[in-house]
């Protein structure tokens, strides 16, 4: 046994190369042996869900976690062969290998953050994803990147030492100073996701501002929603604009629209008769819908007429206008074979004769 540690004395070069044989060894057995049960975790783990978000995750984290073991053995490697290497040397693979790990790291919770940022914009609705994957995710994914990146870069001068109080107040008042620069295009942003989210209409939704514009909703983008006018008049308007008014929703969360028209008939027509009547046409129309069923109300004694009020749906908004029209048309051609008049404006002008006093 003495002349077996009188050996090891004598070749502790020898006994170095040794135990970093032993510890690369062991390295490996550790890593295939994290890669095993990472597979048994993912296995058990994933079976109980639907999505793959869960096997992305695992297998990201399981890859971060060999390279680091990795590292971890290779600096056990170069400190025990400290006797061949300078203290300068070690300190350089130290500073190598701890910028290693910090940015496995950052790239590990990047990593896991952008397929998180998928899943979740693939729980929105069809139209809502398909917009936020064209528009926020790639921005989203960007500024998440250079996030974690500078905050690895802040770590690494820590560890080193250096004065990044400068760096941490020059980003603060650049972050500063762009924040305020792009104040609005950044609000207009925060207001787009906050439409596309929320929903308060979607594309082909028939809307009306509070400044009364109205059309149908031609696009929802980044920056502004886009709305087509019956001229059509692309109206463009910012998001947070939008966000910060009240916008009537013509066409949800029903699409069926009221069809209005208002009619005046003679004094002394028989108003039950005309009333019949105009439920009639409407019901002989084949886009008025059954159900609420058509109605005639007797609204004022007008000037010239007693006005009468037709209301009926029909299913798609689109169809208002040509729907209420072709009825129009309907209403004058049964009235004038009724022989029910439709009154134009009159007045009755009563003259006064002047008699002046004195004469006969």
């Amino acid at each position: 046994m003495e002349e077996v540690l009188d050996f090891l004395k004598q070749h502790e070069l020898l006994v170095d190369a040794l135990l970093s044989v032993v510890i690369l060894a062991a390295t490996f057995i550790a890593s295939k042996l994290l890669r095993k049960f990472g597979e048994i975790v993912r296995k058990r783990v994933t079976t109980r869900t639907k999505t793959e978000i869960d096997d992305m995750i695992l297998n990201l984290a399981r890859e971060a976690s060999r390279k680091i073991i990795w590292i971890a053995g290779a600096y056990l490697v170069f400190h025990q062969l400290d006797s061949l290497l300078t203290v300068t040397i070690l300190k350089y693979v130290d500073g190598v290998l701890y910028v290693l790990v910090v940015f496995i790291v950052a790239r590990l919770v990047s990593s896991v953050l952008h397929p998180l940022l998928d899943w979740y914009s693939e729980r929105l609705s069809q139209d809502v994803a398909n917009r936020a994957k064209d528009d926020f995710v790639p921005l989203l994914r960007r500024l998440i990147s250079i996030v974690i990146y500078t905050i690895a870069v802040i770590f690494i001068l820590k560890h080193f030492k250096q004065d990044i109080s400068s760096i941490i107040v020059t980003l603060g008042v650049g972050t500063m100073a762009v924040a305020l620069a792009a104040k609005d295009t950044i609000a207009n942003m925060i207001a787009g996701f906050t439409i596309m989210t929320d929903r308060p209409f979607r594309i082909g939704d028939r809307i009306l501002l509070e400044s009364g514009e109205k059309g149908d909703v031609y696009d929802i983008g980044l920056r502004s929603t886009k709305i087509l006018t019956f001229d059509n008049t692309l109206v463009i308007v910012p998001n947070q604009q939008i966000v910060n008014e009240k916008v009537a929703n013509l066409t949800y969360p029903d699409p069926r629209i009221r069809v209005r028209i208002d009619v005046g008939v003679a004094y002394g027509t028989d108003l039950d008769k005309a009333k019949e009547i105009l439920v009639d046409v409407c019901k002989a129309h084949p886009e008025v819908l059954e159900e609420p069923a058509p109605a005639v109300y007797f609204t004022n004694f007008g000037d010239s007429s007693l006005d009468l009020m037709v209301i009926c749906r029909t299913a798609k908004w689109r169809d208002q206008w040509r729907v209420g029209e072709e009825l129009r048309m309907e209403i004058k051609k049964v009235f004038e074979r009724e022989g029910i008049e439709i009154p134009f404006p009159q007045r009755d002008v009563h003259i006064k004769k002047r008699v002046k006093a004195g004469r006969p």
